[in-house]
């Protein structure tokens, strides 16, 4: 493993210094690209202000992180044939906990296919390896890596009946899997199949109505019927999509949900609404744009209420009902400098209980806050740095889950 990103780091370098000599262009089939950047997080761990890293094994609540990623990028036509591919190999290292160091192998590739003039579709699978967030990832041992590794597939099939119309069908397979047993989303498996029918003008907006059915089992868990721990779930839904140009400088992107999740054998961890978000994107000048976003969930959790309390061990939630508004700005002072800002705003109210609360005990509920802010400069074409800074902090009403998180980077990525 150290003799891999030993590799990694110094092929990075290369790119990174040798790139002149072969600059991407936007006709290139194959482009290189690599990037490092420094981080500092001065709450790793997610801890509350009032905890003592110490109790926890820990020798403090900061680290500084290192991530080097080099990467092939393919686009291609072929005919009417598109391939599209990317692969990259990532290393995180940590300076404090070095534990924690992982290399990834990430990558996604689509073929966009296309037979006469009446048929269309992709098919597509990506895979992405990442540290589990310990802000959901609740530890009773902190010095115990947990990498993330999520993959999906699918396949879509478009059958164009007419000039703008579609009809179409498609199956997919995802998996999540975690080194460690996490409780919130523990490892499972997903595939099942999607249909509707789609409204696309020769103006490029886009509407599209679909249902979807899901078959799920969880793996790497124990069957449990105190805990009502299910081995296998259902998940169907229905959804109105819309990407639209609502002016030449104004577009919306959109989603409507009706969902229902059922599992096999506990009624009570079932649960069902709307869910959708609305976006809205404005290209004040062609060199900067307003985003606001919205979006309303409703997101499988399964996590116990002051878990590590009792009498509270077994009161647990099934999800967590989701609001978020985000807003967001960008603007290319120059053609080399540019930079952006984010605000956002959560809250997690949590549901689907398997029994009841006691007194004046209230379900969970989390509020939090993001704000960012970065600068880049890219003095040639193919080559960018980028600097910036990220803030969160998360307001739960049980103390133990609040904790405030600040991190700050530089980048340096380039391409050809």
């Amino acid at each position: 493993m150290m003799s891999c990103r030993k590799i990694l780091i110094a092929s990075a370098a290369s790119v990174l210094v040798h790139a002149p000599a072969a600059v991407a262009n936007e006709g290139d089939v194959v482009n290189l690209s690599a990037a490092v950047t420094m981080m500092h997080d001065n709450n790793m761990f997610r801890l509350a202000p009032n905890a003592n890293p110490a109790n926890y094994g820990l020798d403090g609540r900061s680290d500084t992180i290192t991530m080097t990623s080099l990467g092939l990028n393919l686009n291609k036509m072929v005919g009417r044939q598109q391939l599209i591919g990317n692969i990259s190999f990532a290393d995180t290292s940590y300076k404090r906990n070095s534990y924690l160091d992982f290399l990834a192998l990430n990558y996604d590739g689509k073929w966009l296919w296309a037979v006469g003039t009446r048929w269309t579709g992709e098919f597509a699978l990506d895979r992405a390896e990442s540290l589990n967030t310990y802000s959901d990832y609740i530890t009773n041992n902190y010095r115990q890596r947990n990498v993330r590794l999520v993959e999906n597939e699918r396949f879509t099939a478009n059958y164009w009946f007419h000039t703008s119309w579609a009809a179409f069908l498609g199956v997919s397979r995802n998996s999540v899997t975690n080194e460690q047993a996490v409780l919130a989303e523990n490892d499972y498996e997903a595939s099942g199949f999607n249909y509707g029918i789609r409204f696309r003008p020769v103006s490029g907006n886009t509407v599209a109505l679909r249902i979807r059915q899901l078959d799920g089992s969880y793996s790497n868990r124990p069957f449990n019927a105190a805990a009502q721990a299910d081995n296998g779930f259902s998940h169907n839904s229905i959804d109105l999509e819309a990407s639209w140009l609502l002016t030449g400088k104004t577009q919306l992107r959109s989603r409507l949900e009706y969902l229902e999740r059922k599992h096999d054998h506990f009624v009570s961890r079932d649960y069902s609404g709307w869910a959708g978000n609305l976006d809205l994107v404005y290209a004040a000048t062609g060199k900067s744009n307003l985003t606001f976003g919205y979006k309303h969930g409703l997101e499988s959790f399964q996590g116990s209420y002051r878990e590590a309390q009792a009498p509270f061990r077994q009161i647990t939630s099934s999800y967590y009902e989701l609001d978020e508004l985000n807003l967001g700005a960008r603007w290319a002072a120059t053609d080399k400098i540019s930079t952006s800002a984010r605000l956002g705003y959560g809250k997690r109210s949590y549901h689907g209980e398997i029994a009841p609360l006691p007194a004046g005990v209230e379900p969970r509920q989390d509020k939090t806050t993001r704000a960012g802010i970065d600068i880049s400069y890219r003095p040639l074409r193919w080559f960018e740095i980028k600097a910036g800074m990220n803030y969160e902090k998360r307001n739960v009403n049980d103390d133990r889950y609040d904790y405030k998180d600040r991190t700050t980077f530089v980048s340096l990525s380039a391409q050809y």
